[in-house]
C-alpha cells in the first residue's frame, strides 16, 4: 500500500505539471552550454559532448504519459492492497 501511495504521489504532478520540470531542465542544460563555452571547466569527462548528444526533451507527452501509468499503477497497488 505504501508503494501505491509514493506511485500515484510522484505519478500526479509528472502529469499536471511536466513543463515546469522541462523548461528547468532546458536552461540548465543551455546555461552549462554557455559555461563551457565561455571557458569554464567540465565536471565530467566528455560533459559538452553529452549535453550536446543528449538534449532535454522538446515536448512534454513522454513526462505525462509516464506520470498518468505511474499513478494508475499506484491506484492498482493500492485496489491490491485492499483485496489481500
Amino acid at each position: 500500500m505504501f508503494w501505491g501511495a509514493v506511485g500515484i504521489a510522484t505519478g500526479i504532478p509528472m502529469a499536471v505539471w511536466p513543463r515546469k520540470v522541462r523548461i528547468k531542465k532546458e536552461s540548465a542544460a543551455i546555461n552549462r552550454l554557455a559555461e563551457i563555452d565561455a571557458g569554464s571547466e567540465e565536471r565530467y569527462f566528455e560533459e559538452r559532448r553529452a549535453l550536446v548528444a543528449y538534449p532535454p526533451p522538446k515536448t512534454d507527452f513522454r513526462m505525462r504519459v509516464l506520470g498518468i501509468g505511474l499513478s494508475f499503477s499506484g491506484a492498482a497497488l493500492i485496489v491490491l492492497a485492499f483485496l489481500n
